[in-house]
């Protein structure tokens, strides 16, 4: 079994009552128990038009009762219930990307869902996610509504675990700028596969035959390498597939319980319209996305 990294550490979740934030919600405390870490849940207040001015949209579940039963473990929540002293409910007066990003500058991760379908759908309901994912001062995982998926209940999402993989996919490059980000998204990548006693699978996905040759490994060898140190009991495997990348990824993934990507640098709706690998890969997987800088 994986050695698991020392409990302390602390998961945001955003939560606004869309079972895309949900299942994100889900998710987020599947691993927080599995991490041994501390979970906040961040809902970014809207003030609706009313009789006495402004009140504050209603959620359903509201804020409170999803903590509780995050705490409690009744029915609706089937995963493991959390100490009470580690989870804490917030109310942010302000736009969720911005209250996210503000609480990614203390968090270890941000997990937080998107409700885009369509490429221009999700330009318009999935620029949130863009936005957090390209400016979050930690890795942010990104998961999309259950309707997309096959899954029928909100808390059945692809949790890593024994018998879900972690899948980091890396771009080969030798610099010193590349091997630094290589190393940065395999570390997030295997922090949480430790933590969750999965294996992780390192995948590059190289062009298809004729395609112009791409650049060396180096940094991908020399991450693999400081793995046996930092986690010495993790099942670790290497793998090199051809093709498109964000189709070859999204097939092979499709089992997976997370999948760990560089995060593009831009966010927003022109971000998303421009159709980055990043972008794409996170519209089109079957499973939850990981975007680490």
């Amino acid at each position: 079994m994986a050695t698991p990294r020392p409990a302390g550490g602390l998961v945001v979740a955003g939560y606004d009552g869309s079972p895309a934030s949900q299942r994100a919600l889900a998710w987020a405390a599947a691993v927080t128990h599995a991490l041994g870490d501390a979970l906040k849940i961040v809902h970014a207040v809207r003030l609706v038009p009313s009789r006495q001015g402004y009140a504050v949209r209603p959620l359903s579940p509201s804020l409170e009762t999803v903590a509780e039963t995050l705490v409690g473990a009744p029915s609706m929540w089937a995963g493991r219930p959390l100490a009470r002293s580690r989870v804490r409910a917030v109310h942010a007066f302000g736009g969720p990307a911005e209250e996210l990003v503000d609480a990614s500058m203390t968090a270890d991760l941000v997990v937080l869902g998107t409700r885009g379908h369509g490429r221009a759908r999700s330009a318009l309901m999935g620029s949130v996610s863009s936005a957090v994912a390209a400016h979050a001062y930690c890795p942010v995982v990104v998961l999309h509504e259950r309707e997309r998926h096959e899954s029928s209940a909100v808390h059945e999402v692809p949790v890593p675990g024994p018998g879900r993989e972690v899948v980091c996919a890396l771009t080969p490059g030798d610099d010193e700028e590349h091997t630094a980000r290589i190393e940065r998204i395999v570390s997030s990548a295997a922090t949480v596969a430790s933590g969750c006693s999965a294996p992780l699978r390192l995948v590059t996905v190289r062009p298809a035959t004729g395609a112009p040759k791409t650049p060396g490994t180096k940094g991908v060898s020399y991450a693999v390498g400081s793995l046996a140190v930092r986690h010495p009991g993790l099942r670790v495997t290497v793998e090199t597939l051809h093709g498109d990348p964000v189709v070859t990824l999204a097939r092979s993934t499709r089992a997976a319980g997370l999948l760990v990507i560089g995060a593009p640098h831009e966010g927003g709706v022109g971000a998303v319209l421009a159709g980055s690998p990043a972008h794409r890969i996170v519209h089109d997987a079957s499973c939850p996305v990981m975007l680490v800088h």
